[in-house]
């Protein structure tokens, strides 16, 4: 009775330590800890009344407490999920209403060069400085 009692009161502990303590993690896994940690104790000590083993109560601890966390690990990984889909959707979406561009021929075909004439004005040429005509090698080019 006593062992029970004490569960109890850790109980009593942990639930609002599990509820005010872990403010950043959701409602539902902070009572699915909180949870199953009290599962873990009143098993142990309903294991304890019924004179077992001294390990049968251990191993129920550590069952409980690995069932909780593949729970936990299964709520995690489909809020994942949800997530991930929300933002695939979201992608596409923004993909969709992107506009296509439409452009024209006219705007799209490469400018053609103008073309030269006969009567055109050509260019006139630099002039060269005396110096300017000697090569490296001292030739002149």
């Amino acid at each position: 009775m006593v062992q029970i009692l004490i569960t109890v009161m850790v109980a009593a502990i942990i639930l609002p330590l599990a509820f005010y303590q872990f403010k950043g993690t959701p409602l539902p896994k902070r009572m699915l800890i909180a949870g199953s940690i009290v599962a873990a104790a009143f098993l142990s000590a309903f294991l304890q009344f019924l004179d077992f083993a001294f390990y049968v109560p251990i191993l129920a601890i550590v069952a409980i407490s690995m069932i909780g966390a593949i729970v936990y690990a299964k709520i995690d990984e489909m809020e994942k999920t949800k997530k991930r889909r929300i933002a695939d959707e979201r992608k596409q979406k923004q993909q969709s209403t992107v506009p296509v561009e439409t452009g024209s021929i006219e705007e799209t075909a490469p400018a053609a060069e103008p073309e030269k004439s006969l009567y055109d004005e050509k260019e006139p040429k630099k002039k060269s400085f005396a110096m300017q005509t000697i090569g490296v090698s001292g030739e002149e080019r």
